[in-house]
Order: C-alpha cells, then structure tokens, then sequence
C-alpha cells in the first residue's frame, strides 16, 4: 500500500463523475461509525514523534466495567461481521472481516506521522477521532498542510466534506462555499447532504521549515481540551 505504483492504480479507477455503487464495489459493506474515541498526537525535543489512537468503541465500550482496575471494557468484537447478522450500526456482514483466531477486526483509525523522506525529519503528527470519518478528516487535514500549505490552525478548522460508500452520500459542513457544493452537484453529479459540524476531531503537529512547531486542537471537539503544548 505504500508503494507509489500502487496510489498509481487506485488513481487510475477514480473518474470525473460519480457513479453508482456497483461500479466502486458489489460487495455493499462499509466501515463502521464508532464513539468513546480519543486521539493524542506528540513531538519531543528531540524530534520523536508519536500518533496515537485510542477507543473503547460505543459509547462506554461493553457498559461493564472491571471490580479491580476501574477500566471500562471495550465492545470492539463488534467491528468483527458475524454472517447473517450486521453490526451495532447495521452495516452488512463482510466475510473478509469474519472473526478468526489471532485476526483483527477493521477499523477508522488513522493516526500518521508524515517525514522528509532526504533527512527523516517529521514534519507533521496527526491522527483523530470520529468513527468512519476519521480517514477522511485525516487526509484532508495532511492534504492541506502539506499539499496546499496552509498553517495548522487552517488546515485542521477548515470546513470538511465526507463519503463512507454507504449512504452514498458526501457529508458537507455548511461553511463550504455554496458554489463548490453546486459546482460538484452539476458538473460531477455528486450527492450532498448538509450537516453543522462533522463528528470528527483532529489533534495536530506540524514542523515547518524554520524549525518552528505549529499545534491545533480541533474545535470541533465537544468537550473541554487543554492548549495544545511544547
């Protein structure tokens, strides 16, 4: 997957248009939406860096927790598909995803480190929560740092669209210029639905090219979160 031939071929399948879902995949699954997600993104003095991603899954993970340690137990046996059965979310069973012995069930999460590939430095830390959109607020968050050069705040406030297959329908906040939305409806024959504020949150770390480090806290978050730090 991380083989330039192979973004190559992925790009070559997508067209100008939408199309209907047979022509993306037969197989009518989807990635679950998940909840009691958390994401921390951290750089160090010397330049380490980590991304991680966190979750209980639902809400409250299993809603039982342990006598002795006080931890919740998570319920993410539910990301696995049971045949005949979909999952808490009502997403259809995928026998790719059939529960086995030592296999993991799939999941949203995507937390990433990006590097300069000539000196191994890190350039950005970044990674979310959000169930199913998390991939998506991901990507463009790094596409708008790293592609369009735009500071961190910029970058991680910006407004975010989303499309999971199923519904095939992409998720658009509301501060998007109404004439791309159009633009897309009539030219790429998207369909649209308006939303507020998308359900993800992203925490972020940027270096830019004078050494100095950029962090933002997504605003998007519903509760309280500390200042973003060094």
């Amino acid at each position: 997957m991380t083989k330039p031939e192979f973004t190559k071929w992925i790009a070559s399948k997508i067209p100008e248009v939408s199309q209907p879902l047979s022509y993306y995949n037969s197989d009518l699954t989807a990635a679950p939406e998940s909840h009691g997600t958390s994401h921390v993104s951290v750089l160090d003095a010397e330049g380490n860096a980590v991304s991680a991603t966190t979750t209980v899954n639902l809400l409250l993970g299993s809603k039982r927790i342990s006598p002795t340690l006080g931890i919740i137990w998570n319920n993410l046996m539910d990301d696995f598909s049971t045949p005949g059965q979909p999952n808490a979310f009502g997403f259809p069973p995928s026998e790719a995803n059939f529960i086995e012995p030592g296999k993991r069930p799939l999941s949203a999460m995507a937390p990433t480190i990006v590097y300069n590939k000539n000196d191994g430095k890190v350039k950005m830390v970044v990674g979310g929560s959000g169930g199913s959109r998390i991939i998506s607020a991901v990507a463009q968050t790094i596409i708008r740092s790293q592609i369009f050069h735009q500071n961190i705040k910029e970058a991680v406030d910006a407004p975010r669209f989303h499309n999971q297959f199923i519904p095939n329908i992409t998720e658009y906040e509301t501060t998007i210029p109404a004439s791309i939305i159009e633009s897309l409806e009539s030219q790429y024959l998207q369909t649209f639905t308006p939303i507020s504020i998308q359900e993800s949150v992203i925490q972020a770390i940027t270096v830019e090219n004078d050494g100095l480090i950029h962090a933002n806290s997504d605003f998007r978050r519903r509760t309280a979160a500390n200042p973003a730090g060094y």
